[in-house]
């Protein structure tokens, strides 16, 4: 029996003796198995340095679609997407009521089940584009145990939810293959989405209307109503999602345009300097991606599109649309590098602002797998087979250690390329969401406190201003302005940190492999040493 069956353009049909049906059985199992995981740990992530200020930008937009509130016209983050906070502060508020969660517990739930949402998209279009489902589940798997991603989708609402959004606009894309005006108006609606929801959604608008445009396959007139219908209907749906925009249009339109183009940034940590936008480094991106990514995703990734450029260059026609559909997610990943060269886009906080290309690398790494299995004879496995087999293992069984290992930082993820936790702490940003404030928090809520305790924070963030600070001082803390008359001092490695002053000993940790996300000092006098 072969060991593949391939389709008449040339792509694979069957894979390793493995049914289609069974492929989807055992995707189900694993699908319920990840949901059931995630309804047990959600309550396990602390609260990022956004959080209150997303839960509002949902709110103000809300009430200007409901009650016509003119708030949003004067709100500070007026600019930022509402696409996706909007039902999610719906639906987080219905969570309270109904099941009794706390506000931010119940935003974590939604974030995650939007982002199961888009692994089931993601499952959907790696088994069309490639012909099989193993694919899919491959591809998907590589998503959903990623370390960043898989703890951000718990509470990260801006950049895992375009995560989300670019799945979705790459599904649509594909089943445009039909080519109804339909499939291009729903195309039109996930992509006016994905700009509603992060302004990075335009790169996205502007390489589709490309590869629309470039269909050499249709008549140039066709083309041409194709791209007014797709650009309309976007243009459109990004109004309608968009309540800043319904009213002085204009005015409104070129304010965010200004702010979209605005790349000052905060202050970035990175290769132990700080930077801010745009006087930061061209290879920013570039490093980043390279010491945090899977490095079997990443080197597959970059096989793959290798491969179809060459495939491309030759001239292989076998398959026009799955041809459109890679070169959309080229001009995606190459157009944000170039981007991030030339035109220093606000950045920092690592590369969470353009997550959004993982999706694209992880279709690649799964492209180069089936181009190796194509090549497969009827006798035994080749070599690149056995060796993408092989680095894709080791590399899942990595980051399935490192999930459990480190639960719930697992935020704080970097490849063998970054030389060890301690040295990534000293030279990139390191706890840049403050996640780990909660953990410090309930060690501070059961510590034995004498009476007159005073307390200095190294960096206040949004969570020890509303959080920390009350409930502490509640329990008869003093906060202090100054280390020199603090007993207890707090270290939250938002950036890199300098050790406190030496009267203080560090009593507890948060970390990850012998690296400090955040941690609590008392001085000698405090502690009788």
């Amino acid at each position: 029996m072969e060991l593949v069956d391939r389709c008449d353009n040339g792509s694979v049909k069957a894979t390793l003796l493995v049914s289609p049906r069974f492929v989807h059985l055992l995707s189900l199992v694993l699908l319920l198995g990840y949901i059931i995981l995630g309804l047990s740990i959600y309550r396990d992530y602390g609260v990022p340095i956004d959080e209150y200020s997303q839960i509002d930008l949902g709110r103000v937009n809300y009430e200007r679609i409901v009650y016509g509130s003119p708030e949003i016209q004067g709100h500070y983050d007026r600019h930022y997407g509402p696409a996706f906070e909007v039902p999610l502060y719906v639906a987080s508020n219905a969570l309270v009521s109904v099941a009794g969660l706390d506000v931010v517990a119940a935003r974590h739930l939604g974030v995650f089940l939007f982002f199961v949402l888009s692994l089931i998209c993601f499952y959907i279009f790696m088994s069309v584009l490639n012909g099989h489902p193993f694919f899919g589940l491959i591809g998907v798997t590589f998503l959903a145990v990623y370390p960043r991603f898989f703890a951000e989708s718990f509470y990260n609402s801006k950049d895992i939810a375009f995560v989300s959004a670019t799945i979705f606009v790459l599904l649509a894309y594909w089943y445009t293959k039909d080519r109804s005006w339909l499939s291009f108006l729903i195309l039109a609606v996930a992509t006016g989405f994905s700009i509603a929801v992060r302004v990075q959604g335009l790169l996205l608008f502007a390489v589709i209307s490309v590869v629309i445009f470039l269909d050499a396959s249709v008549k140039y007139i066709s083309r041409l109503g194709r791209v007014a219908v797709y650009v309309s209907g976007t243009l459109a749906s990004v109004f309608a999602m968009f309540p800043l925009f319904w009213n002085n249009f204009i005015q409104n339109a070129i304010g965010f345009w200004r702010v979209s183009a605005n790349s000052l940034g905060v202050p970035t940590f990175y290769f132990g300097e700080f930077y801010t936008s745009p006087i930061i480094p061209w290879h920013y991106h570039f490093v980043w991606v390279g010491i945090t990514g899977m490095l079997s995703v990443l080197a597959a990734g970059v096989l793959g599109a290798g491969v179809f450029i060459k495939q491309i260059v030759k001239g292989d026609k076998r398959s026009a649309n799955s041809n459109a559909v890679y070169a959309a997610m080229f001009l995606i990943i190459t157009g944000t590098f170039v981007a991030s060269v030339f035109f220093h886009p606000r950045s920092y906080d690592g590369w969470r602002h353009v997550y959004y290309i993982y999706p694209c690398i992880v279709a690649f790494a799964v492209y180069a797998l089936r181009k190796a299995i194509e090549g497969v004879n009827k006798r035994a496995i080749n070599m690149p087979v056995l060796m993408l087999g092989a680095f894709f293992t080791i590399d899942l069984f990595l980051s399935v250690n490192f999930l459990i290992k480190n639960h719930p930082n697992q935020y704080v993820y970097f490849n063998l390329l970054a030389g060890g936790y301690s040295r990534a702490k000293k030279s990139f940003d390191f706890d840049y969401w403050g996640i780990s404030q909660s953990r410090l928090l309930e060690y501070l809520m059961n510590f034995n406190i004498k009476e007159g305790t005073t307390i200095y924070f190294q960096q206040i963030l949004p969570y020890t201003e509303r959080v920390m600070i009350p409930q502490l001082t509640g329990r008869g803390m003093r906060v202090v302005a100054a280390a020199e008359e603090a007993d207890i001092y707090v270290i939250i490695n938002r950036d890199f940190k300098e050790a406190p002053p030496i009267r203080f000993r560090k009593i507890y940790a948060v970390s990850v492999d012998g690296a400090d996300l955040s941690a609590v000092y008392a001085s000698d006098e405090y502690t009788g040493k």
